[in-house]
């Protein structure tokens, strides 16, 4: 039964995504005529054919400037009390989160988010898949007790067991070694040189005052397109003894056949293994958490993927600044404003380059409040330090937080 009952599950992700890659398209390309359409021909995926027309109304409205804001939100925060009803799925949920998000409803979404988490834990358990949400669901919730119950009743499977593996190296860390159990990297060149030393993880984002720089440590920084070098004039100098690497950027490297331009750093880290097709002699491929967020489709940051990365070396010390996960009106220096596209060209400090909701659509796609628990998990625990802009950030409540990115993205569909 466990295993029909995966293969519904596999399926019904696979519509969603679908569906949810239309709608997303239609945003991004201003045809609120077709939102109708896709909402109604996907409309199971929504819960109900009346919360499809309801979806339909609500992102066409946003996208033909018909309703605000504010009436959008509230018009989705209805639709989450009335999801239960129709015995909405966590795909449902999640689904619905991810759309509000699109048409730039973040707070909003939070319930959506709520309700998936609700359903998760409420349901039996009939396989070890199952029993990963679960644990998933108990984290987002807060409750890392329940988690670390979850995790030690697991029966690992080959689908499931890296994901129980990074859960039990993510308790391990927040528990200072009392659960869970360590993943660390063992014989391996990079933790062996990264190990003892100070790293700080320096983001994009403009900073009042400078970082004290590691006198034996090194400075990660993230490369993306159109960044893959650094103003001598910066924060740090310019240093970047390790990259971490965008999927963006590791797919123009390849197609450019522009290994050269990595040479200056000490180690080069990448999201997938995709980089073997380039010479890149310091390559290695990062530890990821992907696994550990909450709906199949979320994709990963790469700040917090380092700090995830670099937690998987022993006796290493992880301080992190110029980032405030979005929440202040410059996510980008002028140095690093990124590149879109070579018919776009570069990007404002803010990540866009004039589209409604381009900036919207982005942030959907990778989770934020996810992303915002998992580093804020990390930081209460003593296992990273922010500098004060970003610990102000982690210290905001989801809810705050959700505002915050409403005011600066969502309100005007940046």
């Amino acid at each position: 039964m466990s295993g029909i009952t995966g293969i519904s599950r596999r399926l019904r992700q696979r519509q969603a995504v679908i569906a949810m890659d239309g709608i997303r398209d239609a945003i991004e390309q201003w045809r609120s005529d077709q939102i109708p359409v896709l909402t109604s021909r996907h409309q199971k995926i929504f819960g109900s054919k009346k919360h499809a027309a309801l979806l339909a109304e609500v992102v066409a409205g946003r996208l033909d400037n018909q309703i605000s804001h504010a009436e959008a939100s509230s018009a989705l925060v209805e639709a989450s009390t009335s999801l239960p009803s129709v015995g909405a799925t966590p795909i449902t949920w999640f689904v619905w989160e991810n759309l509000a998000r699109a048409i730039g409803c973040f707070r909003a979404s939070l319930h959506f988010t709520d309700g998936a988490f609700q359903h998760i834990t409420a349901l039996p358990t009939r396989s070890d898949e199952e029993k990963s949400r679960v644990f998933l669901a108990h984290l987002y919730q807060g409750d890392l007790e329940r988690a670390g119950q979850t995790w030690h009743t697991a029966s690992p499977t080959p689908d499931s067991g890296d994901l129980w593996t990074d859960a039990g190296h993510l308790l391990w860390l927040l528990s200072a070694g009392q659960a869970g159990a360590s993943d660390h990297l063992v014989g391996d060149a990079f933790a062996d040189d990264v190990s003892g030393r100070d790293i700080l993880v320096w983001g994009p984002a403009p900073t009042d005052t400078p970082p004290s720089l590691p006198d034996d440590g090194y400075v990660a920084r993230v490369i993306a397109p159109g960044v893959t070098g650094f103003d001598p004039d910066d924060a740090v100098g310019g240093r970047c003894d390790i990259a971490y690497a965008s999927s963006r950027v590791t797919k123009g490297l390849i197609a450019e056949d522009a290994a050269d331009l990595l040479e200056p750093f000490q180690w080069v880290c990448f999201r997938t293994d995709s980089w073997r097709r380039l010479s890149v002699p310091q390559g290695r491929t990062a530890k990821n958490h992907k696994r550990l967020l909450p709906s199949p489709w979320d994709k990963t940051n790469v700040i917090p993927l380092a700090v995830w990365d670099l937690l998987h070396v022993r006796d290493v010390s992880v301080r992190v600044g110029g980032t405030t996960f979005f929440a202040s009106a410059q996510a980008y220096t002028p140095q690093e404003t990124r590149l879109k596209d070579e018919a776009s060209g570069k990007t404002d400090e803010r990540g866009s380059t004039g589209l409604r909701f381009e900036r919207c659509l982005s942030l959907a796609h990778h989770n934020l409040s996810a992303h915002h628990t998992l580093m804020a998990l990390l930081q209460k625990a003593g296992c990273v330090q922010f500098d004060a802009a970003g610990e102000a950030v982690l210290r905001l409540s989801l809810e705050d937080y959700m505002d915050e990115i409403d005011s600066l993205y969502g309100v005007d569909a940046v």
